[in-house]
């Protein structure tokens, strides 16, 4: 078993140069509730929902400082939610793992640090992972 550890980032179909060790995302499933109900007898039966309000992705990557990157990261934050951010890798051993997040929104504000070792913290929301 080898470690996924090198996958490409892409945004708007451009490959993005990141920090090593970075990137991060969450497959947007949901929270799941369970609650119990009670059916009588002092017995209770479980309820099971999902919160679909929580359905959504979330990627995170830092890019280094550069004026090229700030000025990559205001273009998706202008391009409101009509990003699409994709990521792909394969390991050693030849397996592979592709995700796309569709309507990614730079939702909050992000940070422009100065300095020679400085990275450009940013997180997309989107629509549940493909």
């Amino acid at each position: 078993m080898f470690q996924l550890a090198d996958a490409a980032i892409l945004v708007n179909n451009e490959v993005v140069s990141v920090t090593p060790n970075s990137v991060e995302f969450d497959e947007g499933l949901g929270e799941q509730k369970i609650r119990a109900v009670s059916v009588g007898g002092g017995q209770t039966e479980q309820v099971y929902a999902r919160d679909v309000e929580t359905n959504f992705s979330s990627v995170k990557f830092s890019l280094p400082t550069t004026p090229d990157n700030v000025k990559l990261a205001r273009s998706w934050k202008t391009n409101a939610n009509q990003n699409v951010v994709a990521i792909a890798g394969s390991t050693s051993d030849g397996k592979t793992m592709t995700r796309t997040f569709t309507q990614a929104a730079l939702v909050g504000n992000y940070k422009i640090p100065i300095g020679s070792e400085a990275d450009i913290e940013i997180e997309f929301m989107a629509n549940t992972a493909i």
